[in-house]
């Protein structure tokens, strides 16, 4: 009995550090942590070899301000709903500035 339950105990952290993908790949989160990251820097990346500099997507400053990559679908949304592909998809980044990018936040909060 009490093997029954450590393995059941086991099994219940394993899977909470663990989230899928839409085809059903299971990802631990330091591995979807990784993947953002290096996400994010292919976004900044892809966007000073169009442009040649980095600006805010959304207001265009470009000097001057903090830039962060900001997903459009979050990554916390994109766990639960098994779709953690999405946060380290490039095309669901955008490059913002810090009050962009907190605009964005505040105007996406859910409640209840």
């Amino acid at each position: 009995m009490v093997t029954l339950l450590l393995n059941a105990f086991v099994t219940q952290i394993n899977n909470m550090n663990h989230y899928h993908t839409s085809d059903g790949e299971r990802v631990a989160k330091s591995v979807i942590d990784s993947r953002v990251r290096d996400a994010k820097s292919n976004a900044l990346s892809e966007q000073f070899y169009e442009y040649g500099y980095n600006f805010c997507e959304e207001c265009e400053v470009s000097s001057g301000v903090y830039l962060d990559c900001s997903h459009t679908i979050s990554v916390d949304e994109a766990q639960k709903t098994r779709r953690s592909e999405l946060a380290w998809d490039v095309s669901n980044l955008r490059v913002l500035c810090r009050r962009c990018h907190a605009k964005h936040d505040k105007n996406n909060l859910r409640f209840g």
